[in-house]
C-alpha cells in the first residue's frame, strides 16, 4: 500500500508549512517530519484509526493540532486533507464526493 495525496491536502500541506515557517524557521520542516511519521503509522496499521464520516478515517499528528483524514482504497490510502483541528470537519464530506 502507498500514500496518493489529494489535490486538496497537497494545498493544505503546503499552506501549514508555509504558516509554521513563517512563525519560526524550520518549524515546517518539523511539521513535515511528523506528518511523515503520522502517514507511516497510516501504512503500518489503518485500521487503528477511527471513521470519522462514511468511509473517511482520521489520524490525529503528534505535536500539531492536525488531523490527517484519509481513505482506504484497494491499493493505496488517499489523503483527502491535512486539518488544523479548529477547522470545520464538514470539508471532508465534500472533498470526498469531488474526489
Amino acid at each position: 500500500m502507498n500514500i496518493r495525496i489529494s489535490p486538496f491536502a497537497e494545498k493544505d500541506l503546503q499552506e501549514s508549512i508555509g504558516f509554521y515557517n513563517d512563525q519560526k524557521a524550520d518549524s515546517g520542516d518539523e511539521f513535515a517530519e511528523t506528518l511523515n511519521r503520522t502517514f507511516n503509522r497510516i501504512l503500518e496499521n489503518p485500521n487503528q484509526f477511527p471513521f470519522d464520516y462514511k468511509s473517511i478515517k482520521k489520524a490525529r499528528m503528534d505535536r500539531f493540532p492536525f488531523i490527517v483524514y484519509f481513505v482506504l482504497e484497494e491499493s493505496a490510502c488517499y489523503i483527502l486533507g491535512i486539518f488544523h483541528s479548529s477547522r470545520n470537519p464538514d470539508i471532508m464530506n465534500y472533498r470526498s464526493k469531488v474526489i
